[in-house]
């Protein structure tokens, strides 16, 4: 359903129409009384006005400027409440923006043509006028500049912006470091001093002192130390690895994070080491135990439910993407005549953020995989299960994030297209008129040589046979142009 216009967007546009309509009222309150007073003292009263810009006097004269000062100042001041009224009215709709473009350019030039008339006829000028003339044209090319902006607005809403809000997050003020499961809910909790833990979170230089002998501990601190990417490894009774949450994933899960999150973690039979200098780690972590929701009996299923949450929202976020996307695509208009400003940059960036969440879905997919495949003691079957569902969905979530790219891709090279003809078809009138004019060019500066023996300047029949062959010979072309298909 279509909605009525509800007024601009930007404040420059907003006040900029409010003016031009006090202007205009302003302007037929002038011109009435200069009407008036044509009436009540007559042409005649005026006659000193003309002579000082050295103007003739006599009543024709007189009448002419008079009424034409008249017409000029009560045009423009319609001009200007039409123009105000655009904008104020203005709210959706490429039509009436280009409305607006076009009454700002056309007031800029007949505030000019406005101003000169009233100076002949008042015959002054003086500082003050040259101060009206600049305000009179600045005003009008501040709204064209305004009513520009809004049409750019009005192209980006619904695209830049989330359609789609993530609630704040909770992340815990404080977190330990070492964490057991809860044996009536399946929660993880921070563990009492004399409970031994089920997951510990570690900096890599408490790992290497612990583990310093196991070749598991070496490999994963090698790995730790440099984290970019995410990976899984089995090896003897647990499967060692890295996570590295990209920024965009953390953006499109609603987490309230603005870097990336990188762990490492070695999961055994009832134990798993998370270990990382990252600073975000132990946010990540803060905010894994406010927002767990699975009852849990091992580690294994601590980090499933870990590696699910980075991704359990994200199919929101690809559905929000296509919906702009969509919505991108639906602004583009047959009669498009520029790429809109930071187009190719958003595309470009939203290609760029798609990229790098399809990788990310792919190395989750192996993570997931690799637990998944990893001995019965590490991860039962029922946890086993979970990751092979974990692996099926991020590797949906690739799929689409793919699909997404060259949906995007796609939209930049249709918009180029659509450009790309209609530049084509301007410049296809342009020649076919220059064509056209071209030979009558020829003809014009032909007899327009300053010869005196040409015989066709005496003859009186020359004029209408010379408009003939005009005519007959741009009839011709379009003729001949008609036949080629050339428009």
């Amino acid at each position: 359903m279509q909605t009525e216009p509800t007024g601009p967007n930007n404040k420059l546009l907003k006040y900029t129409s409010f003016l031009l309509v006090v202007l205009g009222i302003a302007g037929i309150v002038l011109e009435v009384a200069l009407a008036a007073g044509l009436l009540a003292g007559g042409i005649s009263s005026f006659a000193p006005n003309l002579q000082r810009t050295g103007l003739p006097t006599d009543v024709m004269t007189l009448t002419v400027a008079m009424c034409s000062s008249v017409a000029a100042g009560l045009l423009n001041a319609g001009l200007q409440i039409w123009a105000g009224w655009s904008g104020a009215r203005l709210r959706h709709g490429a039509p009436l923006a280009d409305r607006c473009q076009t009454l700002g350019i056309l007031l800029t030039g007949f505030s000019a043509i406005a101003w000169i008339f009233d100076r002949v006829t008042s015959g002054a000028l003086g500082s003050l006028d040259i101060a009206i003339l600049a305000f009179s044209i600045a005003v009008p090319i501040t709204y064209y500049i305004a009513a520009k902006r809004e049409e750019r607005d009005d192209f980006w809403e619904g695209i830049r912006e989330r359609a789609v809000m993530h609630p704040t997050a909770r992340v815990a003020s404080r977190v330990n470091d070492r964490f057991v499961l809860d044996a009536v809910s399946g929660a993880l909790r921070a563990a009492h001093p004399s409970e031994a833990p089920t997951v510990e979170l570690l900096s890599l230089d408490e790992y290497e002192r612990r583990e310093s002998d196991s070749a598991v501990a070496r490999h994963l601190a090698h790995s730790a130390r440099s984290i970019h990417h995410c990976t899984a490894s089995t090896f003897e009774d647990s499967v060692y690895g890295t996570l590295l949450i990209p920024r965009e994933n953390l953006i499109a899960s609603g987490m309230p994070f603005d870097s990336d999150v990188a762990i490492a973690f070695n999961l055994e039979r009832g134990h798993l080491e998370l270990v990382s200098d990252d600073a975000d780690a132990a946010g990540f972590v803060g905010y894994y135990l406010e927002n767990q929701m699975l009852a849990k009996h091992a580690p294994a299923t601590v980090l499933f439910e870990m590696c699910d949450l980075v991704v359990h929202d994200d199919m929101a976020y690809l559905i929000d993407v296509e919906d702009r996307l969509d919505h991108l695509e639906d602004n583009m208009s047959e009669d498009v005549n520029e790429i809109p400003q930071d187009f190719t940059d958003f595309v470009m960036r939203t290609r760029s953020d798609l990229r790098v969440l399809e990788s990310f879905y792919r190395q989750l997919s192996d993570v997931a995989d690799s637990v998944a495949t990893s001995p019965a003691h590490v991860a039962d079957e029922q946890t086993a299960e979970l990751f092979h569902v974990l692996s099926s969905r991020t590797e949906r979530l690739a799929a689409d994030s793919r699909n997404l790219r060259d949906y995007a891709l796609q939209i930049r090279s249709m918009y180029q297209g659509k450009i790309d003809v209609r530049q084509n078809k301007v410049m296809t009138v342009l020649t076919i008129v220059s064509t056209i004019f071209m030979p009558l060019t020829l003809l014009t500066s032909w007899y327009g040589m300053n010869f005196e023996y040409m015989p066709e300047l005496h003859n009186r029949y020359a004029y209408y046979v010379m408009i003939a062959i005009a005519v007959g010979m741009a009839t011709g072309e379009v003729i001949w142009f008609k036949r080629k298909r050339w428009f």
